[in-house]
This record gives structure tokens, C-alpha cells and sequence, in this order.
């Protein structure tokens, strides 16, 4: 059994209790395991984020834009998405997704400072009840 095919099965899992077909989304299914083999770049994320939101999962989608958000601050692309999404927009959804990460017409970005932060976990664990 291969690395990619558990990465699936988890991403299946996750997405099927809450009403989502893989097999209805090509592309859901794509960014699914892209992320789940990549769950720190910023593009996986951003892509799973975007196929999310589509599907009608605003929730997920945000909690991942946040992620993304804290661990590449400096990508103008993630910003704006989580920006619009957070204002209730649907266009988010709607902008094509740029497979090299290059957003048409932007500003160059300056490095960003190394932070002493730890990376945000893949997923939020839910909350513990004793």
C-alpha cells in the first residue's frame, strides 16, 4: 500500500461525512492528495482551500486559507483569498487556480523574517473532552 493511496483514503474519510463525493470532483480529489502528501506548502493548501470552497465547505476552506496564511505571510495570492473569503465573497472560488503558485501582475514579495513559531498542525485536532 502506498504512501498516496493512504493520503487518500484519510482525505476520503474526512471529506465523506460531510456529504462530499470524490468522485463527483476530479479536481477536489486531485488537491486532496496533493495536500496530503504536501500539508506545508502553501500551494497545497491554497488549491485544497479553493476545491473546498466549491464544494460548499466555506468553513474548512477558511480554516485552511488561516493555516496557509501563517505559514507563507508573505503570499499575496493566500491573503487575498482568505480576504474575500472572509467577506462573504464567492469569488474566490470562482478565480482559476495557478498551478506555479505566480499571481498575473503582482509585486514581487520581500523575503519574509524567519519566524520562531512552530508550523500550525496539518488539520486542527478537535477539541478534547475529558
Amino acid at each position: 500500500m502506498s504512501l498516496k493511496s493512504i493520503a487518500l483514503g484519510l482525505a476520503a474519510a474526512m471529506l465523506l461525512p460531510a456529504g462530499m463525493a470524490l468522485a463527483d470532483s476530479p479536481e477536489l480529489e486531485a488537491a486532496c492528495g496533493w495536500y496530503w502528501l504536501h500539508p506545508y506548502q502553501p500551494e497545497a493548501i491554497n488549491r485544497l482551500a479553493l476545491q473546498l470552497l466549491k464544494a460548499g465547505d466555506a468553513d474548512s476552506a477558511a480554516v485552511l486559507l488561516e493555516r496557509a496564511a501563517r505559514i507563507a505571510p508573505d503570499r499575496q495570492d493566500i491573503r487575498a483569498n482568505l480576504l474575500r473569503l472572509k467577506s462573504g465573497s464567492r469569488r474566490v472560488a470562482d478565480a482559476p487556480w495557478q498551478e506555479d503558485g505566480r499571481v498575473v501582475n503582482a509585486v514581487p514579495n520581500a523575503a519574509a523574517p524567519a519566524s520562531q513559531d512552530e508550523l500550525p498542525a496539518p488539520w486542527p485536532l478537535p477539541p478534547s473532552h475529558p
